[in-house]
């Protein structure tokens, strides 16, 4: 909290869960790089309030591996400024959140691997062929309003999600674009 310039590398955080489970949180905080750290099993990835808080200030996250999180990672005030690249994203039950609306864009996803990623690589680069792209569409329930993240797995919530992308009866809100997802899953080691 209320930090400016810190590093954190080359660390395994796993099982913080609970109502406070959170791997790595931010509040008020600037400048930092979150790099080559392996986050597995915990309620919430990373967190993320108000940051980074400097104007013109950044926080890096990447080479990270993100895995059977809760959330992987979650703003709750979007301000932009950070730069995740390189992650990898696999079996959490959302990879990312984000409170609010029509904020999508302040921030740089690039290169990451998405488990869910839908789309091809025809030329075999490596790299898909389309821009990865997550869309809060049912989400916005339990998203806004965090008594209902009890029911986030329920067979109602998950249907009345089936049908909201479906046949959407509310614009779904674009939560995130990563224009060069990784197609292929790296092999990911720590430190």
């Amino acid at each position: 909290m209320y930090t400016e310039g810190g590093v954190l590398r080359h660390n395994l955080i796993s099982h913080a869960t609970g109502a406070t489970g959170m791997a790595i949180g931010f509040k008020e905080a600037s400048n930092t790089l979150i790099e080559g750290n392996e986050v597995i099993y915990c309620a919430i990835g990373i967190g993320s309030d108000l940051s980074p808080f400097q104007p013109d200030s950044k926080i890096w996250v990447k080479n990270n591996r993100f895995a059977f999180n809760g959330i992987a990672v979650q703003f709750t005030s979007e301000l932009g400024g950070n730069v995740l690249t390189d992650n990898l994203f696999e079996g959490n039950l959302t990879n990312v959140v984000q409170a609010g609306r029509g904020k999508a864009g302040l921030n740089d996803w690039t290169g990451n691997y998405w488990d869910d990623y839908k789309g091809f690589d025809r030329d075999g680069n490596g790299t898909g062929d389309t821009p990865y792209e997550l869309y809060a569409y049912a989400d916005q329930i339990w998203i806004e309003l965090p008594m209902a993240r009890f029911f986030k797995t329920a067979p109602v919530m998950e249907l009345l999600d089936f049908l909201e992308r479906l046949a959407p009866f509310s614009s779904p809100e674009l939560t995130l674009k990563d224009a060069t997802p990784k197609f292929v899953k790296p092999n990911w080691v720590r430190g």
